[in-house]
């Protein structure tokens, strides 16, 4: 059963809402908020103000957590930093993320040799079709990123 915890939020105009959300939800709250030096309180204020009127609030504050969850998780604020030391390291460079789909297409054309699973996530060895040493890491959640290093030297 999961443990819902009830916090009052004191709007703008002084009126006060009662939101009730389960425990990992306002975690992911008080992590956002802090995120962007804020209080649980002034980041539910801020999508509560952006709220369509007549919307139930308590499920626009769930959905603005969950959907921020996600950009921070696909599109890490340093993804700027991380582009640029990938083309500074040559593994780096033959590098590159693939979605699910992408993924099997590239290993079903070529040979894989073998495969670690470290649980959250899964390391494979092989060639890929063009005669290049390759490794794949698989993301162990589902719908996220792989990536894929190529060697710069072929066999």
């Amino acid at each position: 059963m999961v443990d819902v915890v009830a916090r009052m939020l004191r709007l703008s105009d002084g009126k006060r809402l009662p939101i009730k959300l389960d425990a990992p939800t306002w975690q992911a709250i008080d992590w956002l908020a802090q995120s962007k030096a804020q209080n649980w309180q002034e980041w539910c204020r801020a999508v509560v103000g952006a709220a369509d009127e007549g919307s139930n609030l308590t499920a626009s504050i769930r959905e603005a957590a969950m959907a921020a969850l996600v950009r921070h998780t696909l599109f890490p604020d340093d993804r700027g930093e991380q582009l640029e030391a990938m083309e500074r390291h040559t593994l780096m460079r033959n590098s590159g993320m693939l979605n699910d789909k992408q993924l099997e297409e590239i290993l079903s054309a070529a040979t894989v040799e073998g495969w670690s699973d470290f649980g959250g996530f899964a390391v494979g060895f092989g060639v890929d079709d063009t005669g290049q040493d390759c490794v794949w890491v698989r993301n162990g959640l589902r719908e996220g990123l792989h990536m894929a290093f190529a060697s710069p030297v072929k066999r």
